[in-house]
């Protein structure tokens, strides 16, 4: 499935400035200028009233998940066919109800399939008597012919205010502007609000998310801003779930007994914790939240259902016979402003043992890329120029090994990107040693391509004045790799 989603070609068509990707060597010197009132203009007309988003299935080329809202308690249904077809097929959504105080929001979720591979539909929303009708939109089922296929990762949109999404946007447009890439996923490791109790702020995820969510599918976890106490009475219906409509097919587990007043069921972990096949990828997502009681300080976890958990990632992974194996996750086991030892502890050996390519954090806030091995960091002694940012190379070693372009025999590779919006760590140290680091506070948005031969990563930075900043001065490559065999 290779498409550039249409706000790319609406921008085009607003004259923005477009320019193709720098080479490594210059990229931390050039810049390009964006013409700001035409994407602000742009910005300020998104909008998605059903909260419509589209979903990662295990088969992409043959089905895709919708996750949409109505605004009343009826029946929902996606009315789809194939692009110039007048010959809908009218299927009925699951309705998902979540309660925000006095309040409820009527969420419905469906998975389309019998889809044909390398096809565009065209599909709307709509309730039980019409009276609610969403726009007609497309989608492209994956092709499994292509023999490159790319996803942008967006790390922690969290927000409170609409502001902080209107950066979002404005940073995700920036980036796709300017990259010209075309990207058939888009993967979110969490925190996609910060207060999950707040319906707002789902509101306004879903509204800025529209640059990419009604053609194009997204694969999440759950961060810390989307689990309660365990304790809590919502933690079996939290609005995670009920807003997201993504697989379950991730780990069953066992009685939670080993934390005090815990009410979580076996099924807890559902669209949560699971995998899929993505090209050349074997993408397993992990939630992290069970690695500790759904604090920021992670006090303690179930023991016996951790294990399960972790007996499943092994499993998931050893049983995948895919070229590159990536896992995505909240809490990064080496990360600049986290020390997340229960993570580390945990899933770190067997990410080794599994020989995972790539795995892919949020929750710092703080940008850094670091390799590791049984444990220890990996020594590099070349690298392309990095004019921002801290880099550590030794002058000399026996293998001469180059930081942009390396085996994935050497280690596990954790890059954890610190936000598409506006929250910055800036500098808080965990005392974790990575190979590079970048606490500027400037948005980072990767673009993530996956070959036969090679994962290569370009790390856009999207400069502006402050980090509340909206509208961005320029965008231009922080940095970029390539793993090979």
């Amino acid at each position: 499935m290779k498409k550039i989603i249409s706000v790319f070609s609406l921008l085009l068509v607003m004259a923005l400035v477009a320019c193709a990707g720098r080479s490594s060597e210059t990229a931390n010197t050039e810049t390009t200028q964006l013409t700001s009132q035409t994407m602000s203009d742009y910005v300020g007309s998104l909008s998605n009233i059903y909260n419509i988003g589209l979903f990662v299935t295990e088969d992409l080329s043959t089905s895709i998940g919708i996750n949409f809202e109505m605004p009343d308690d009826t029946n929902g249904y996606v009315e789809y066919t194939l692009l110039g077809d007048n010959q809908y097929i009218r299927a009925k959504a699951g309705k998902k109800i979540r309660e925000f105080g006095d309040n409820s929001a009527f969420l419905f979720e469906i998975i389309l399939d019998e889809l044909s591979p390398n096809t565009t539909y065209q599909y709307r929303v709509v309730n039980e008597d019409n009276t609610e009708t969403g726009e007609y939109h497309t989608f492209t089922t994956y092709n499994d012919a292509d023999d490159s296929h790319t996803f942008m990762y967006l790390a922690d949109p969290q927000g409170s205010a609409e502001t902080g999404y209107m950066s979002y946007a404005h940073a995700m447009l920036s980036v796709i502007e300017y990259s010209e890439v075309e990207y058939d996923l888009v993967m979110i490791p969490g925190d996609v609000i910060n207060n999950t109790d707040i319906r707002s702020q789902w509101n306004m995820f879903f509204k800025y998310s529209s640059v990419f969510s009604y053609s194009v599918p997204m694969a999440l976890t759950t961060g810390n801003h989307e689990i309660p106490l365990v304790s809590s009475e919502n933690v079996n219906s939290m609005e995670f779930d009920g807003y997201m409509n993504l697989p379950n097919n991730g780990p069953t587990y066992g009685a939670f007994d080993g934390l005090v007043g815990d009410v979580r069921n076996t099924n807890f972990d559902n669209g949560k914790t699971y995998s899929f096949d993505f090209g050349e990828a074997h993408i397993t997502v992990v939630n992290t939240e069970m690695y500790c009681d759904g604090t920021t300080e992670c006090l303690g976890f179930d023991e016996d259902n951790v294990q399960i958990l972790n007996d499943w990632v092994r499993d998931d992974l050893n049983n995948s016979d895919a070229k590159w194996k990536i896992v995505m996750l909240h809490r990064g086991p080496y990360s600049l402003s986290y020390d997340s030892i229960t993570v580390r502890v945990n899933l770190a050996p067997i990410l080794e043992e599994c020989g995972v390519d790539l795995v892919l954090a949020g929750h710092d806030h703080q940008y850094s890329r670091a390799i590791y091995e049984n444990g220890l960091l990996v020594d590099f002694s070349q690298s392309n120029d990095y004019t921002i940012g801290t880099i550590s190379l030794i002058e000399e070693s026996e293998d001469d090994l180059h930081f942009n372009n390396y085996s994935s025999s050497l280690g596990v590779t954790y890059l954890t990107s610190n936000t598409a919006a506006t929250k910055f760590y800036g500098g808080r140290t965990s005392g974790i040693k990575v190979n590079y680091a970048f606490i500027d506070e400037y948005p980072v948005i990767p673009m993530i391509t996956i070959t036969e031969d090679s994962i290569t990563v370009v790390s856009y930075a999207v400069e502006k004045e402050t980090g509340l900043s909206i509208v961005p001065i320029s965008v231009f490559i922080l940095e970029e790799f390539q793993i090979t065999e």
